[in-house]
């Protein structure tokens, strides 16, 4: 089977871009031929470097009639030179998949959705443009165009038959490959630090993490709060104004290799994921796979992952997540040992290998 990824814009670091790289890797592991279609790799996954990849072969115009013709001209390349069997969209922009169809009617495509809706497009539609990313009410009207829908939690596919009236299938996503080994010193105490790792954006909501950080100081003399993430130049504004905020105490990893995210997690005390709704939540489950408890809101995909109590806690507003923050970062040894290896244990749950196999099924069903 030959099957055409598309994602229109991995060079930014972020968990649709991971899960895409995911994807691709582990299909070519289970024998699909893989190829990979985007506007620009550079700066992205290095992975994605030994996969076959395709290019839209500029950055869009900022023009819905312009990103139509790049996109339809290179489908149409794309569906001479490779063939694929199956077209895969990796985003909510069901364009690309209408405009497959146009070029070949008969071909089989799948749209994976992290969200029906890009919220974090809201004032920046235009540049969104740029990365070949359309309007809601454009992709609107190219959903006859998805053969399947698959989604990563039950609280996406309940949005997708809200925003759009179909049903999608509740495919979860993976941690990557990187973060399935167990840490070595598991069980060992850790220092009281606190960890969120995310793109540098308004929704991911680390400005309050920044601002939050000075009541647990009051209570946890110790703490120390490390923000790890990822620059996203459409974002680049709140990253400045994140920087000029009170900033003692606070460590910034910005673009950390997989390797210095590992590090992180390894000796993190506790997880702080301070958005609200999450659609899924990669970091998190990356974090607990690594022994880290988590803390949360009680919202969104993050209800399906982490089990309160035990893998952490879901919190109800800004308040109690001060609270439990701190109960963490001062949890008796043995209480925190128990709760560590219970996040390790609901990690396994999402390794590549099932997300694959799921995922792989649903191509050939």
């Amino acid at each position: 089977m030959k099957a055409l990824i598309i994602h229109p814009h991995l060079s930014i670091k972020g968990g649709g871009e991971r899960l895409t790289k995911i994807l691709a890797v582990g299909l070519e592991k289970v024998g699909v031929e893989v190829y990979v279609l985007t506007s620009t790799f550079e700066g992205g996954f290095p992975e994605f470097s030994n996969l076959k990849t395709i290019l839209f072969g500029q950055r869009g115009s900022g023009s819905i009639q312009d990103n139509l013709a790049t996109i339809y001209f290179t489908v149409k390349d794309v569906m001479k030179s490779v063939s694929p069997n199956i077209v895969i969209s990796m985003t909510e922009d069901t364009v690309v998949l209408g405009l497959s169809k146009v070029v070949r009617r008969s071909l089989k495509t799948l749209q994976y959705v992290h969200f029906p809706c890009e919220e974090e497009a809201a004032g920046l539609e235009e540049t969104y443009l740029k990365y070949y990313r359309f309007p809601g009410w454009f992709n609107r009207l190219f959903l006859w165009s998805a053969d399947r829908i698959i989604c990563n939690s039950k609280y996406t596919q309940e949005a997708v038959r809200r925003f759009w009236g179909k049903f999608a299938t509740v495919v979860y996503p993976a941690i990557d490959y990187i973060f399935e080994d167990e840490p070595e010193n598991l069980g060992s105490n850790r220092e009281n630090i606190m960890l969120c790792v995310g793109r540098f954006t308004r929704l991911k909501r680390q400005d309050f993490l920044v601002k939050a950080f000075t009541k647990i100081k009051e209570q946890v003399k110790d703490a120390r709060l490390v923000l790890a993430g990822y620059r996203d130049e459409r974002h680049e504004k709140f990253l400045e104004s994140l920087l000029n905020l009170d900033m003692r105490d606070i460590e910034f990893y910005i673009d950390p290799t997989d390797e210095e995210l590992l590090k992180l997690y390894r000796v993190a005390k506790v997880y702080c994921h301070p958005r609200i709704g999450e659609h899924f939540g990669l970091t998190p489950v990356e974090a607990m796979s690594q022994g880290a408890p988590v803390v949360a809101y009680n919202s969104g995909g993050a209800r399906e992952t982490i089990l309160n109590g035990k893998t952490g806690y879901l919190v109800a507003d800004d308040e109690e997540f001060i609270e439990r923050t701190i109960q963490i970062l001062r949890m008796d040894e043995e209480d925190w040992r128990m709760m560590q290896a219970d996040c390790v244990e609901r990690a396994r749950e999402f390794r590549p290998e099932r997300f694959i196999s799921e995922f792989a099924s649903l191509m050939a069903g």
